[in-house]
């Protein structure tokens, strides 16, 4: 219950502070170009969904030559490289800081009131042997030299639901979509604290025309089939298949 409501405390401070964001007129061009490439990605995938005629208006609307989407946003300019590196961008830096900074006192302030009420408990038990090395990982908090090895305190039960065990659980109650609300820079400030590189390379961020050139001839490319019209023969070999079984 605490963790998952520190996800939905989480949830709406986030969604407080996006609200009150200003967004630029770049933030705003590259929202735009995302949703095409999205756009786009999506009916590539997902065309067998389609009946032929409305595939075929969807396409023509992405990838006409001369008023298509794609078509149009292939011909922008190349960007400047500077401005592709929002974590050179001081105003940046700074919120990241402070989201980091906040994420931090929470956590503490949190482990504080968990290990004030709920030190010493033992709420769970493993079902099969373990060694005396698992003790400090599985009974922290609880400091019983011959309690059995396999028994879980509440500390380490808590420390194993802070670090993803219930994830999955606050993206399907909360509505998140690791796909579509990932936040880039916190991903570089991720990946930059590991030790990996975040420079994009020049000839793929700065130049999103060759992006939607290869998205068109992707999609172009695309043979159509209306997966739909063989639903009922696929039925019928699955009922005989399971009925044969």
């Amino acid at each position: 219950m605490i963790q998952m409501f520190r996800g939905l405390l989480t949830k709406y401070m986030d969604n407080r502070k996006t609200s009150q964001k200003v967004t630029s007129k770049a933030q705003l061009a590259e929202m735009i170009d995302k949703n095409i490439t999205q756009q786009s990605q999506r009916l590539a995938r997902l065309h067998g969904l389609l009946p032929d005629q409305s595939f075929k208006m969807k396409r023509a609307h992405l990838c006409d030559h001369e008023s298509g989407i794609l078509t149009k946003a292939s011909q922008k300019p190349a960007k400047d490289p500077m401005q592709s590196m929002s974590m050179m961008n001081p105003a940046t830096m700074a919120d990241m800081l402070k989201q980091n900074l906040s994420g931090i006192g929470f956590m503490a302030i949190q482990y504080q009131w968990v290990s004030y009420f709920f030190s010493g408990f033992i709420i769970g038990k493993v079902p099969f042997p373990l060694t005396q090395k698992f003790r400090t990982m599985l009974q922290r908090g609880v400091d019983i030299q011959n309690l059995d090895v396999r028994y879980i305190s509440s500390i380490s039960i808590y420390f194993v639901l802070l670090f993803g065990g219930l994830q999955k659980i606050q993206q399907l109650m909360f509505g998140d979509d690791n796909d579509e609300f990932v936040d880039d820079t916190q991903m570089q400030m991720q990946m930059q604290m590991m030790g990996m590189p975040t420079m994009p390379s020049l000839g793929q961020q700065n130049d999103p025309g060759k992006l939607f050139i290869a998205e068109r001839t992707r999609l172009e490319g695309v043979k159509h089939s209306f997966e739909l019209n063989k639903s009922q023969d696929k039925a019928m070999k699955s009922l005989k298949r399971f009925l044969t079984q």
